[in-house]
């Protein structure tokens, strides 16, 4: 059979059948734990995977749509961080998402910026304006009271409060900051020792290098389940340095779907009764550099987001094509 051109809709009969049964079936099975004691080394999820990007190829956008609505309400669930400023923040990282276009190598460093500058754009927005009407105010009253008691010290003192406003937004800011050795951090649930800032920086900016950018080209043109793998270690190790003041584990989880999408793999979520199983082998990686669990939930994910954003529209919609000629 030929490789398809579209997704499923589009494909050949035999395909579209094996595709539906075989993904509906794992969808549905949903026991992480026995599937993972019977199948350590995912080779059923491997093999899916493979099959899948063998025979079809599917439609990025139109997953991504769907993908969107059901993320940016559950994400929230598995961090259990749920105010509006971070939905919104969710959000506007999956516009800029959507809208990525590689265009030149792709920067791990850069990209992680990006992700996390706009996590946290609603609320830095909302919290440096505040802040700053709030100075303008404070240091406004003292030049009125200079004004009054003719203090021309607390007049040039005032002048300085105004001259050091256009600083207050970069002190106050959480997106996009790297944090210093003075800034602590924790990693939820987790007994570990976290990187200092400057060794989180290190290897933050060593994705910058020649040597890792080449890498990183090396196996998004090679195996598919190689790359999952390698993208899946990288964003956890990044999980592990913290370099972020807040938001690592939401952004480097985003980072994941940024890599994915150049490989056109489908977004991945994790639902909140999930939450434990993707700790479990987040902390084993972390903890004992053991990284079969992690890969392989994500093993798992890949293909429930093939079946929820690909397989389950084109069953509904064969499903309304049907009824239409049988009326």
């Amino acid at each position: 059979m030929s490789k398809i051109n579209n997704n499923l809709y589009n494909s050949d009969p035999e395909v579209f059948t094996t595709f539906s049964i075989m993904f509906r079936l794992f969808y549905l099975s949903e026991s992480y734990n026995t599937i993972y004691k019977n199948d350590p080394e995912q080779n059923l999820p491997k093999n899916m995977i493979r099959m899948y990007y063998e025979k079809v190829n599917p439609n990025y956008d139109n997953m991504l749509s769907s993908f969107r609505k059901k993320y940016i309400s559950t994400e929230s669930l598995v961090e259990k961080n749920d105010t509006t400023d971070q939905k919104q923040g969710i959000g506007l990282v999956y516009d800029y998402i959507q809208d990525y276009k590689k265009e030149k190598d792709f920067n791990i460093l850069i990209e992680s910026l990006q992700i996390n500058s706009k996590l946290w754009s609603v609320r830095d927005k909302k919290f440096t304006n505040d802040y700053i009407v709030n100075l303008k105010k404070a240091a406004n009253k003292k030049i009125e009271l200079a004004k009054k008691t003719k203090d021309l010290n607390l007049f040039r003192e005032a002048q300085n409060d105004l001259k050091n406003i256009s600083d207050a937004s970069s002190k106050i800011k959480i997106g996009g900051h790297i944090r210093s050795n003075d800034e602590k951090v924790s990693l939820n649930g987790i007994n570990i020792h976290i990187p200092s800032g400057n060794d989180a920086m290190k290897f933050l900016n060593s994705f910058s290098s020649s040597d890792k950018i080449n890498e990183f080209n090396r196996k998004l043109n090679g195996d598919i389940i190689d790359y999952i793998d390698y993208c899946v270690r990288i964003t956890t190790d990044l999980i592990k340095y913290q370099p972020f003041i807040d938001g690592n584990k939401r952004t480097f989880r985003s980072l994941l779907n940024l890599m994915f999408k150049l490989k056109n793999i489908p977004p991945v979520y994790i639902r909140p009764k999930e939450r434990d199983t993707y700790k479990e082998g987040l902390f084993n990686a972390i903890l004992y550099e053991n990284y079969n669990d992690i890969v392989g939930f994500y093993y798992y994910k890949i293909c429930d987001s093939i079946y929820e954003f690909d397989v389950e529209p084109t069953l509904n919609i064969s499903k309304k094509k049907i009824k239409k000629l049988d009326n």
